[in-house]
């Protein structure tokens, strides 16, 4: 009559744990969506057939904590069952203890862990809408106990999330994240936005930036006339005013703005210089979080930062793009395109690439191009310029003419160079 006993309650309890990891797998597969239209229900026939439901999902966390606590509970006592049970049949204390201990394992494997979860994880509003009723109960028997216990459990763990948090961290999450990815769940470009997301609030201005040796600006001034052909060939459409150098910022020059007060001009008028135009300067630390400075672009309407150092110079630019990109990786302009890193356009005359390296292009024109500081064709353009270069700057070198012709990428930077063979100079005797 006992091991009857014993086995009915070991077969009840299995069942009553099994039952709770399946709503428990539900509440954390229910689509948001779905929770967010049951809440939102507006019939009231239909909002009182899901009274008990609605309940759950006003306390999310509550009940989740509940049905943990009590599929704990229920495995506990299914194991002190069988353990009795094979005590009760064999009368050896540790044989009975191994017994069911090996029993349990196998039972609470694929009766409670994998094939309730499974249901809960195909199925989460049919089992919620079944089961609601019970996880409600259930967590109302338990009061605040759950809350207490995780509370108590976050609080043993030095440096643990608390309440809600106690159950996934970020780095749980990440690890997910790159589970999911490698099961082909989710495409690659999906995982970098995930992890960009949380990089945000690790990532620093400084990483992002444009640094101030490669900061396109104009001098203090210039007319109206210099500001519209410097956005016309950088592809810029803000640049900052500058005064006697770099770390003299005057201001924000925007392109619309020039060509919003040039249409207003008189044929002939000058116009104003274009510190009078500039817009004021919002200046950040270099060690400000990317994150934060994101939401204050944002909710100031600001859509360009100038970076300073701990010294109060200025280390660089900061746009929102920049940030945005940080998320979603680089924006790729509509008229950017895959070109071939040699393209020959004329005799003697090719567009390389701004990333070739000067030797292959000494080897293209048949003669020796080294330099000791600089490996790119870019590279070079720059340094004999002694500026960022932009579209129309030229140089000639080694019997070389190297005219900057494209800018891509979300620097605005030169990505593409034609480079051809420099005239000979005339002299009055030839």
């Amino acid at each position: 009559m006992i091991t009857a006993v014993l086995l009915v309650m070991a077969l009840v309890f299995v069942a009553i744990a099994g039952f709770i990891t399946m709503a428990e797998a539900a509440l954390s597969f229910l689509p948001r969506n779905v929770a967010d239209s049951i809440q939102d229900e507006r019939d009231p026939g239909v909002r009182q057939r899901q009274t008990a439901l609605r309940s759950v999902l006003d306390k999310l966390i509550d009940h989740q904590n509940a049905l943990r606590f009590w599929r704990i509970w229920f495995e506990t006592a299914a194991a002190v069952a069988v353990a009795m049970l094979f005590l009760n049949l064999i009368d050896n204390l540790w044989l009975a203890g191994l017994l069911a201990t090996v029993v349990m394992a196998g039972i609470g494997l694929v009766l409670v862990g994998v094939s309730p979860r499974q249901i809960g994880r195909l199925h989460p509003v049919e089992v919620l809408r079944a089961t609601a009723w019970m996880v409600r109960f259930l967590c109302w028997i338990l009061g605040l106990i759950p809350r207490w216990l995780v509370a108590l459990g976050s609080a043993v763990a030095p440096g643990a999330p608390r309440q809600e948090n106690a159950f996934v961290s970020e780095e749980e999450f990440r690890e997910f994240v790159d589970r999911a990815s490698e099961s082909d769940m989710i495409e690659d470009d999906e995982v970098d936005f995930i992890q960009g997301v949380f990089d945000l609030d690790e990532t620093l201005v400084r990483a992002v930036m444009v640094p101030r040796t490669d900061i396109v600006s104009i001098e203090r001034g210039s007319s109206l006339k210099q500001a519209l052909a410097l956005f016309i060939r950088s592809g810029y459409s803000r640049v900052p005013v500058i005064g006697d150098d770099a770390d003299q910022v005057l201001g924000v020059l925007y392109l619309k703005d020039v060509v919003a007060t040039q249409q207003r001009l008189a044929d002939g008028e000058q116009g104003p210089r274009v510190e009078s135009l500039s817009r004021e300067v919002r200046y950040v630390p270099e060690s400000k979080q990317v994150g934060e400075l994101l939401k204050e672009l944002q909710k100031e309407s600001t859509h360009v930062a100038i970076v300073i150092d701990e010294y109060g110079g200025t280390a660089g630019l900061v746009t929102l793009e920049d940030l945005i990109e940080e998320i979603v990786g680089e924006i790729v302009d509509e008229y950017d395109a895959e070109d071939s890193e040699v393209e020959e356009i004329g005799p003697n005359s090719y567009r390389v690439s701004a990333q070739m390296n000067i030797e292959d292009l000494g080897e293209l024109f048949g003669i020796d191009l080294d330099d000791d500081e600089v490996d790119t064709v870019g590279g070079l353009l720059a340094k004999r310029l002694g500026r960022v270069p932009i579209v129309g700057s030229r140089i000639e070198i080694d019997g070389l003419d190297l005219l900057a012709d494209r800018l891509e990428g979300r620097r605005n930077r030169v990505s593409h160079v034609i480079v051809s063979r420099a005239e000979p100079v005339q002299t009055e005797n030839e």
